[in-house]
């Protein structure tokens, strides 16, 4: 993924270069001028003019100044005006570049025709001061691109302090947001306009976001409020019904009744608790060797009829700052999966450093596929609710709340094995005390 800047950086690069590249091209041309065949052609015209039968003209009087000047030359007679150099060379065109070999202060292209009697027109066209002109336009060309260079580095400075910095500062306060504490807003006092838009538009989606919670969190309570009365209704007619000689086949539906309320109490309890986003509602502490125990107590009756006993195989003492019906929920759920899976054999138990194990002796799973379960049970317990997946969403929550660990792991020949790890940080609001 790439940033701005480096968005940005990049244009002023890819401009930079293409800048470079006319700027060469632009010379070249220049040079290519220098060099140019119209050169060897104005002086193929110049010379002959003046030269007849390969004789020079009778009466020719070649040029002695000027730009474009001739001489008549002899291995015995050199002319005292044309430059000495000029002699040693041979019949043919010479460029500029050619030329370079011989000169160091003038510039010419010359042309050497061969004439009778052994003598040799040179023909010269001082193209100096052209020299000169390109030289001086190759120097502001590499002005241009070094400053062109500087200016492009300075925009990608400049780049970086007004947008970054201010980006990164933005990047900060938005991190900074805590979700614990409401009614937190950014502050909108940037320089640049689209920051300061940006800013608006999140503290917009904050109070949108405030408003819903605030109207789930309404109807949270009040739906607490409005299931409280039946449940103690029915808990009321439950105390009621236990007074009266009833017949036995009504006492296992009037503890299933009994056990159910004491359950949608404690979800209910559970969720009200969850539901609180604000961090400041006071923790319960609970002895978890004690409810361990008392929980198993309550599942036995899920081995009736199965050759499968709970075995207590080691049970430290440990006190969890959470309340009891939150610790209830998690650890239920992981006896009566134990319970609900096992035939034979033992389910053992240990709470051991922090750590509460459950092995059953079931058959296994595929760990792949029971992700793949857990997964879209917890996505339908988030859109439904009730049922198992609102165990696994519970589960989920606690687990979440106060920091702690939950693995699953399986083997075909020993069952499943179900480990929480309590964490000790204090920022999981979990705190556990080993007790003497």
């Amino acid at each position: 993924m790439s940033s701005l800047q480096r968005k940005i950086s990049a244009v002023f690069v890819l401009f930079g270069i293409v800048m470079a590249v006319g700027l060469a091209i632009q010379g070249q041309l220049s040079q290519n001028l220098i060099v140019h065949p119209l050169w060897e052609e104005l002086l193929e015209s110049s010379s002959a003019q003046y030269v007849a039968d390969g004789r020079l003209a009778p009466g020719a009087q070649l040029p002695s100044s000027g730009r474009i000047r001739a001489w008549s030359v002899a291995d015995t007679n050199l002319p005292a005006d044309m430059p000495p150099y000029f002699a040693r060379l041979r019949p043919g065109y010479y460029d500029e570049q050619a030329m370079d070999s011989y000169e160091s202060r003038r510039s010419h292209t010359v042309l050497v025709t061969p004439l009778a009697d052994g003598q040799r027109l040179v023909m010269a066209v001082d193209i100096t001061e052209l020299e000169d002109y390109q030289n001086d336009l190759g120097l502001i060309a590499v002005l241009i691109a070094v400053l062109s260079g500087a200016m492009i580095a300075g925009s990608i400075a400049w780049v970086y302090r007004s947008l970054r910095r201010p980006i990164g500062v933005l990047a900060q306060r938005m991190e900074e947001l805590d979700p614990e504490q409401p009614s937190q807003r950014l502050a909108t006092d940037f320089a640049l306009s689209e920051l300061h838009d940006i800013a608006v538009i999140v503290n917009g989606h904050l109070e949108r976001v405030e408003r819903f919670i605030e109207r789930e969190r309404s109807l949270l309570d009040q739906a607490s409020h409005e299931f409280r009365t039946p449940i103690a209704v029915i808990a009321g007619a439950v105390d009621v019904l236990k007074l009266h000689e009833l017949p036995p086949a009504a006492g296992a539906p009037l503890a299933r009744i009994e056990s159910t309320v004491e359950d949608l109490t404690e979800t209910m309890a559970a969720l009200l608790f969850l539901s609180r986003e604000d961090g400041k509602a006071p923790l319960e502490t609970t002895r978890l060797d004690a409810l361990v125990l008392t929980l198993i107590d309550d599942h036995r009756h899920l081995l009736e009829g199965k050759d499968a006993h709970f075995v207590v195989e080691a049970l430290e003492p440990l006190t969890v700052n959470c309340p009891e019906a939150i610790a209830r929920i998690v650890v239920g759920n992981l006896l009566r999966n134990a319970a609900e899976n096992s035939y034979q054999g033992d389910i053992r138990v240990r709470l051991v450093d922090w750590r509460l194990s459950i092995q059953d002796s079931g058959a296994g799973f595929d760990t792949v596929a029971a992700a793949r379960r857990y997964t879209q049970a917890l996505r339908k317990s988030a859109k439904q609710g009730g049922g198992q997946g609102l165990g696994l969403f519970l589960t989920r929550r606690v687990c979440e709340r106060f920091g702690w660990t939950l693995t699953i792991s399986s083997n075909p020949a020993h069952g499943t094995l179900a480990e929480m790890m309590f964490t000790e940080e204090p920022q999981a609001q979990a705190t556990l005390s080993r007790l003497p």
